[in-house]
């Protein structure tokens, strides 16, 4: 029974830290907010290389969150963190991580998210780039 326990618990302890919104970090709708424009804002792009390298996000650091646990020590402490993100469950974890090690995490964006009405069908035509 108390193995069984144990399961249940690690079970909800990764369903939280992966699906469950961080509460007080908004998502950053749009590039033109102010948060972008200030120079006290380091942008933390934690998405994979090859598709970071194919949306540039001007000065982002590019730190893959499969890299994030080996050199958040590169960060700046000092200054306040955008993440940028390919999904919700990339955001989720990396802001857990990045505020478990005491930096202050102001929002996140994700640049991808498909907006209401639009429709995406994951197929890439040839004549697309």
């Amino acid at each position: 029974m108390s193995f069984l326990m144990i399961i249940i618990s690690i079970s909800l302890l990764v369903l939280y830290q992966r699906y469950i919104p961080i509460w007080g970090i908004k998502e950053l709708r749009e590039r033109t907010t102010g948060l972008f424009s200030r120079k006290d804002v380091v942008f933390l792009d934690t998405r994979d290389y090859q598709t970071s390298c194919k949306d540039k996000m001007g000065d982002a650091h590019c730190l893959p969150l499969s890299y994030l646990k080996r050199h958040y020590a590169d960060l700046p402490i000092d200054k306040d963190i955008i993440v940028i993100a390919s999904d919700q469950i990339e955001s989720n974890l990396s802001i857990r991580f990045l505020t478990k090690k005491n930096f202050r995490v102001v929002g996140y964006y994700l640049p991808n998210k498909i907006k209401k009405g639009d429709h995406h069908y994951g197929v890439q035509c040839s004549n697309e780039k």
